[in-house]
């Protein structure tokens, strides 16, 4: 069985602005077998070039994942503003009260290189992803590709949420995977070009 759904319409960094969550383990025996998949849209902004990318980019590192967990994370709920920028826009507070939780994957990474931000090697960060499995039921975002457990080093570009994990500039063009000698590739065809190694990442930071 599965379901689509829209979260968001206007720039879904604001999404992962937790205020309550309900934790699931994802590991171990007790991990969930999910059977039902509900699909999230979310609209990011996207960046015409790297240098707009890394312009919005509150830090940039390298690291691997060392745990995980999901979360049920209800959006903060405004009622006011544009219908077309804001799905919640002229909703009464009764209807308001009533909006679902979205299910979101926060991934701690321990930082191995730090290209910018307040950030440095050996730190672990939060990051948070849409989508995750709780119970029988599996919520993936279709641009999304959650960070795993598995020994892989990334390179992530990220945006700082106040008293909230980091998350990234967008799932496609925030994401890549670091290969042999500093290389990386994108985890997505609509990642950054111009963008080979993390060394290109620095020398772009330096041109700020």
């Amino acid at each position: 069985m599965s379901a689509r759904r829209n979260v968001l319409g206007g720039g879904a960094v604001a999404l992962l602005l937790a205020v309550t969550a309900a934790v699931y383990s994802t590991s171990g025996d007790d991990a969930p077998k999910a059977t039902d998949t509900v699909t999230y849209e979310a609209d990011y902004p996207a960046y015409r070039s790297l240098g707009e990318a890394v312009d919005e980019a509150d830090a940039i590192v390298t690291g691997k994942v060392v745990r995980s967990r999901v979360e049920k994370s209800w959006p903060k709920v405004s009622t006011s503003g544009d219908p077309m920028t804001n799905p919640q826009a002229g909703l009464s507070e009764e209807e308001a009260r009533q909006v679902e939780p979205v299910i979101v994957t926060v991934s701690t990474v321990r930082v191995s290189k730090v290209v910018s931000g307040d950030v440095r090697v050996g730190d672990t960060i939060e990051v948070s992803q849409l989508g995750g499995a709780i119970k029988e039921t599996t919520y993936r975002e279709i641009n999304t590709t959650t960070l795993a457990k598995d020994g892989t080093e990334y390179a992530l570009l990220l945006s700082a949420h106040r008293d909230a994990p980091y998350g990234l500039i967008n799932p496609e063009q925030g994401l890549y995977t670091v290969e042999s000698k500093g290389r990386i590739r994108a985890v997505s065809s609509e990642g950054l070009t111009g963008v080979d190694t993390v060394d290109d990442l620095r020398r772009e930071v330096g041109k700020r």
